[in-house]
């Protein structure tokens, strides 16, 4: 990896971390610089302007989502395993500090954010959306959930549930984030 690509992978990382930590206005370039021990020109050098950054970080987060998502697919996994990897994802990044999800990091400032950054956090949600609708359906065909109201009803309920509960874990701790997942689980008819 070439120094300026891993600069650049470095300056997406804490963006992500202050993000998901303190929301899009709560962080700035500087908390950036500070933490990697730059300047903040080096970061306006690959992000000219903070929604720049945030814009790619939350395409980023679907790129990586998506390819994680063709990893699980080839590899055979049940609609449980898929989905059990995004409840795996939510509990991990609870555990590393990160209280909110990228695309729910966003939305408290969403009807004054730039054009962009609203663009690329659309595309995520729908993007998450329309995967679990996805692995819903193949769920319910092969029999391995049950439920009857419609996936793309269950699939919104699944990703609020879990954005709420994000929330609510950073002040009750990660028993309630766990407690909501066993809720969702159950409600879909998943017995271990």
């Amino acid at each position: 990896m070439t120094d300026k690509n891993q600069t650049k992978q470095q300056i997406l990382h804490y963006a992500r971390h202050f993000l998901q930590c303190q929301g899009y206005n709560g962080f700035s370039y500087n908390d950036i610089s500070q933490k990697l021990g730059i300047k903040n020109s080096s970061i306006h050098y690959y992000y000219p302007r903070k929604e720049d950054l945030v814009a790619a970080l939350l395409e980023d987060s679907r790129e990586n989502l998506a390819k994680t998502i063709v990893q699980i697919v080839e590899s055979g996994g049940s609609a449980r395993e898929q989905l059990q990897y995004y409840f795996d994802y939510a509990l991990k990044d609870f555990d590393e500090g990160k209280r909110i999800c990228p695309p729910g990091s966003v939305i408290l400032d969403f009807d004054k954010l730039p054009e962009e950054v609203k663009k690329q956090n659309l595309l995520l949600i729908h993007y998450i959306l329309d995967w679990i609708s996805k692995v819903l359906r193949i769920g319910l065909e092969q029999g391995e959930f049950n439920f009857s109201d419609p996936v793309e009803t269950r699939a919104e309920l699944i990703v609020e549930t879990l954005m709420g509960a994000r929330l609510l874990s950073s002040i009750q701790g990660r028993k309630t984030l766990v407690r909501s997942i066993s809720l969702i689980k159950s409600d879909l008819g998943w017995k271990d």
